[in-house]
């Protein structure tokens, strides 16, 4: 099913385009995934075309939104206060037109500015959040041995569920350095085994362990898909 094309307000004056992917058959409370994407890219990166496509046939609606600089066309990221501005006001807006659990993501730029609203000034926001799904966090710049405090330090501040989807081989965030920010923030972590920043694999890996491109994506969209179904089901007291 093609994707439906929606305007959503920017948290200034102005909108961004987002690409709404549905279920099949959405009920009235599909969990909805709001993503967005990292520094230089757009809502079409083809990882998150592939993502959202994939999570729509494991039943989860998924909205995959422009930040304001990639919106005009401009290569180089927004600044933080106003990317966290434009992915708040996206999370209110989805909130009133969607129903049903709401999942804030992000990958690299886009993730740590997700991470950053929850963490930091996002009260409001939080009330409507049930979780949060961070692609290829970007911990520490490469070659940097250590992890800046702006990077790190939020995080456990969080205040809502968050899974970690990151590359084995990522130099953002190597697993020494990611697993014991990810255990102090109380969130949960999956791991593509080989995968880089881009959570491409090289062929010597995908040959050595029989897993295919293909493969590579299912794992991200079901790790995705399992943690937000998990996460939007309703517990005892809920169902009572």
């Amino acid at each position: 099913m093609s994707p439906v094309i929606l305007h959503a307000p920017d948290g200034g004056s102005g909108t961004v385009s987002a690409a709404l992917h549905d279920p099949a058959a959405p009920a009235g409370a599909t969990p909805l995934l709001a993503l967005t994407h990292g520094a230089g890219g757009n809502r079409d990166t083809p990882g998150l075309v592939s993502l959202a496509k994939s999570l729509a046939e494991r039943d989860i609606r998924t909205l995959r939104f422009n930040l304001p600089a990639a919106e005009g066309g401009r290569r180089r990221p927004d600044r933080a206060d106003r990317a966290i501005a434009c992915v708040a006001a996206v999370a209110g807006w989805a909130a009133r037109e969607f129903g049903g659990p709401l999942f804030l993501g992000g990958r690299s730029f886009g993730g740590r500015m997700v991470s950053l609203l929850l963490a930091d000034e996002g009260a409001q926001t939080r009330r409507l959040v049930s979780g949060l799904v961070l692609l290829a966090y970007p911990l520490k710049p490469p070659g940097k041995a250590e992890v800046p405090p702006e990077r790190m330090e939020h995080l456990s501040r969080i205040g809502v569920p968050t899974l970690f989807v990151s590359g084995g081989r990522d130099p953002f965030a190597p697993p020494a350095l990611l697993n014991p920010v990810v255990a102090a923030a109380r969130a949960e972590v999956c791991w593509i085994a080989g995968g880089d920043h881009g959570f491409r694999v090289p062929k010597a890996i995908h040959a050595e362990t029989g897993r295919t491109a293909a493969d590579v994506r299912g794992e991200i969209a079901g790790a995705g898909a399992a943690f937000i179904a998990a996460t939007a089901a309703p517990g005892p007291a809920d169902a009572g």
